[in-house]
């Protein structure tokens, strides 16, 4: 970008209604991309994001420049979420034993379908359901720990300052977090270790049996996003260590929504000129 996200919270701040348009361009998508991996449901997400970035966007004469802009709005963004009630995909997760049960009484060799795009789409479907399912076997302090510090990458001073903890609490909880993360992927993801069992394949026919896969509604597969597909592969041929699974989630980069952008609008009418949608 010509300006930093600091030059240009600061004229936003002033009154610029084109920094503030460019500001909010900038950060929907990491904050909507947050949200997804906390809440684990796109509709739960754009809600959430929604609500960040009305909360960002009235409070930016706040933001005093002590730290980066988006140390400071991830700040904003992880303390709302840690405020919002439990939301259903939440709910059904009751923790990474029963979460480990299910994959396993899932696999299966079978092929439930003989279009094979379509099988390709609800495997896809599964793995970023699967993936993000893992994460909310987390609590949520460990479920932030993680993303923040695995996924997104910050360091522990950053991750620390958002969490609102010392450093050591934060690299506590990020261990605590990796530990129940092993618990569920070691001996059994085939994404991390081709000798695992467990594949995305073989769960469809159990998802489809229990009614969790919908052909005509994958909410993930036609999710559109900042990168195609390719990034996953890449990056999944790269993993041999728990760590690196953070990988799984830098490649889905998800967009906002168009409905998050419209929502601003309305509430900020001095936002100048429409957002350009991602292609899927």
């Amino acid at each position: 970008m010509a300006e930093t996200l600091e030059e240009l919270a600061a004229a936003a701040a002033a009154g610029d209604a084109q920094a503030l348009t460019a500001l909010i361009r900038e950060i929907q998508h990491p904050i909507y991309g947050l949200a997804l991996r906390f809440l684990g449901h796109p509709n739960d997400a754009e809600d959430a994001t929604q609500e960040i970035l009305l909360r960002v966007t009235t409070r930016l004469a706040g933001f005093e420049g002590r730290s980066k802009f988006m140390t400071w709005t991830y700040t904003i963004a992880t303390r709302m979420l840690l405020r919002t009630r439990q939301r259903t995909n939440e709910a059904l997760i009751v923790g990474p034993e029963r979460f480990g049960e299910i994959l396993d009484a899932g696999m299966s060799d079978q092929d439930p379908t003989a279009d094979h795009a379509e099988y390709e789409q609800l495997a896809e479907e599964v793995r970023v359901s699967c993936t993000y399912g893992m994460l909310l076997c987390l609590s949520r302090p460990l479920r932030v720990a993680y993303i923040l510090g695995d996924v997104l990458g910050l360091p522990d001073t950053a991750g620390a300052e958002i969490c609102d903890v010392k450093p050591p609490a934060f690299r506590q909880r990020l261990a605590r977090a990796r530990r129940i993360m092993r618990q569920v992927i070691d001996g059994r993801c085939g994404l991390i270790d081709a000798a695992n069992s467990c594949r995305c394949q073989g769960q469809v026919a159990s998802g489809l049996a229990a009614g969790l896969l919908d052909p005509r509604h994958l909410p993930y597969t036609d999710h559109p996003r900042l990168t195609d597909n390719a990034t996953f592969v890449r990056a999944a041929n790269e993993l041999d260590d728990l760590v690196a699974v953070g990988s799984l989630y830098r490649c889905d980069r998800f967009a906002a929504p168009a409905t998050v952008w419209k929502e601003i609008e309305q509430a900020f009418p001095e936002l100048a000129g429409p957002e350009i949608t991602p292609q899927t």
